[in-house]
């Protein structure tokens, strides 16, 4: 299991076993280098052991609070000893950082799993009667799952371009949601929510000018927490709003990061707007050139990567992007969150322009209208096609089970504040964070992004709906925060992607893949029906991922 999750940690592995619970952990080592930073680490009376995945950003804040020597300088440690001393939910509540460990207490003879708020570190596992398993990636788990697919996870994939926790794509196994924590005790779990967003803290402050001040703040220290490491960090700087804010953030701290740009020779805007960025603030900067095509014809090592069909086609760019990184840097600050937080993303305009025409409407009309442009916004295969596709195999809707849970249900109120309730809760931990994680864990690179900072998040989702989208003008307070810092060319410019131009693709270096993979009868279909782009793509993603994994039913 630790072996072929080495990728992820290839500097050191460790092991610890009892008569009843074996650990594993290979480390990508980034806080105290020496082997006093170990993992799996035990506590000094050897009642606690732990396995860990990610930083708590925060350690030092919370060294101080435990007192006392420690034995080395990691985040480990810390963790280790203030769940020992603290309890687990305690220590939950003051962690700041991005997270998935186990806990093994054996007087109590408990595993305790728990996971970040945003989901930026994966954590699945195994169930069934006493046995348990548990580990980062789906690939460690293939010893018990036997890769036969779940109806629900293939359905949900068909509707969504990507396997939502706690579903996950193999039967037997689920994914811990984000924000919860796992108890395996006498061959029983126990799964709760431990972080709640909405009992959060609220943007009280009424003035545009306290709103920034208190918006530079958050920021400010988000970033400062992420620039800890006992190795040398880096910055993506991809040119847009939000990459562009995390370096001026980063340069007003003292810290002159060395800033990529990813050039995909597509005469994309970004690379100027990245320069411009880079001069102003007097960042070295390095363009790596990496070649599109290339990359798409290097899809099986991905798809091999990707424990899970996924569809984002960004995920081919983001890997390749990783890969040009690899050997050179173990940690990389990026710009993620930011559409999520500050309402960037386009299909908010017309949710915005929808609540306009409908703010004499109820309440519930309003909520459900919210569900509905939502989830047209972002199904790729509509209930009845998926049906069709599946072939019997599945009759229900994925989509609206997960939409009624607990973890994914938006509070009531506006139409925006909803969507991107969902985005938050749904797209960004089963999408965005899954993406870059595999990207760059499947190189030995380690990604922080300060604007998935909680404390961003929680006082994000109470800002008056005029300080996120404003008729076409999106991420409205945060382009005003930080007015100052960027070029105005930079913060006016629209979003751009960072997809792969995957329709022409699939005419060119994909159309060998996709005529190689689907059954002639989808094929056949596909000319009839003129399927283009995402949803084509989406068949394609996952039948040359079943065929990499050798999935079956």
């Amino acid at each position: 299991m630790i072996g072929i999750q080495r990728h992820r940690g290839p500097d050191s592995e460790g092991f610890f076993a009892s008569e009843d619970v074996a650990l594993g952990h290979c480390r990508l080592a980034i806080l105290d280098l020496s082997d006093l930073g170990a993992q799996p680490m035990t506590s000094e009376d050897g009642r606690f052991t732990i396995t860990f995945n990610g930083e708590i950003f925060n350690y030092v804040e919370l060294r101080r609070e435990l007192g006392g020597p420690f034995r080395s300088g990691s985040d480990t440690e810390v963790l280790l000893r203030a769940c020992a001393e603290w309890g687990v939910e305690k220590t939950l509540a003051r962690s700041i950082g991005m997270f998935a460990f186990a806990l093994w207490d054996r007087d109590e003879r408990q595993l305790t799993l728990a996971r970040d708020r945003a989901g930026e570190k994966p954590l699945v596992y195994f169930h069934q009667s006493n046995r348990f398993a548990f580990a980062s990636e789906l690939k460690a788990l293939s010893m018990f799952h036997r890769r036969r697919l779940d109806a629900y996870a293939m359905d949900a994939y068909l509707a969504l371009g990507y396997v939502p926790a706690p579903l996950a794509i193999f039967r037997g196994c689920r994914k811990l949601e984000p924000g919860h924590l796992l108890r395996f005790k006498n061959g029983r779990v126990d799964i709760r929510r431990w972080w709640d967003p909405e009992l959060a803290e609220k943007g009280q402050e009424q003035t545009r000018p306290e709103r920034i001040e208190r918006l530079r703040s958050i920021v400010a220290d988000a970033v400062r927490l992420r620039l800890r490491a006992d190795v040398p960090v880096a910055i993506f700087l991809s040119g847009g709003v939000d990459s562009s804010v995390i370096a001026a953030e980063c340069s007003r701290q003292g810290a002159k990061l060395e800033a990529f740009t990813a050039d995909f020779g597509e005469g994309h805007p970004d690379l100027a707007h990245a320069a411009h960025v880079a001069r102003d603030l007097g960042l070295r900067h390095e363009v790596l050139k990496i070649d599109a095509r290339e990359a798409a014809k290097g899809l099986g090592e991905l798809l091999w990567h990707y424990d899970e069909p996924f569809a984002d086609s960004s995920a081919i760019p983001s890997f390749a992007l990783a890969r040009a990184l690899k050997g050179r840097y173990k940690v990389v600050l990026n710009g993620d969150g930011g559409d999520e937080a500050f309402g960037g993303y386009r299909h908010y305009e017309h949710i915005a322009a929808k609540q306009a025409l409908k703010r004499a409407a109820a309440a519930a009309g309003l909520a459900d209208g919210a569900t509905n442009v939502y989830v047209e916004s972002k199904t790729t295969f509509r209930e009845r096609e998926r049906s069709r596709l599946l072939d019997g195999s599945f009759s229900g809707n994925s989509l609206s089970w997960l939409l009624r849970r607990e973890g994914y249900q938006a509070p009531s109120g506006a139409p925006l504040k909803r969507a991107m309730w969902w985005d938050r809760h749904l797209y960004l931990p089963n999408n965005l964070t899954y993406k870059m994680d595999i990207a760059l864990a499947g190189n030995a690179v380690e990604g922080r992004a300060p604007f998935l900072d909680h404390r961003l998040l929680e006082w994000t989702q109470s800002l008056p709906l005029e300080e996120l989208v404003h008729g076409r003008e999106k991420k409205v307070l945060l382009r005003a925060a930080y007015a100052r810092d960027l070029p105005d060319d930079v913060l006016r410019r629209p979003k751009q992607g960072f997809g792969a131009p995957i329709g022409e693709w699939l005419e060119g270096p994909l159309s060998e893949l996709a005529r190689d993979v689907l059954p002639s009868s989808l094929l056949e279909r596909d000319r009839q029906e003129n399927l283009q782009g995402q949803k084509l793509w989406t068949m394609v993603a996952f039948a040359g991922w079943a065929r990499e994994w050798r999935a079956t039913w």
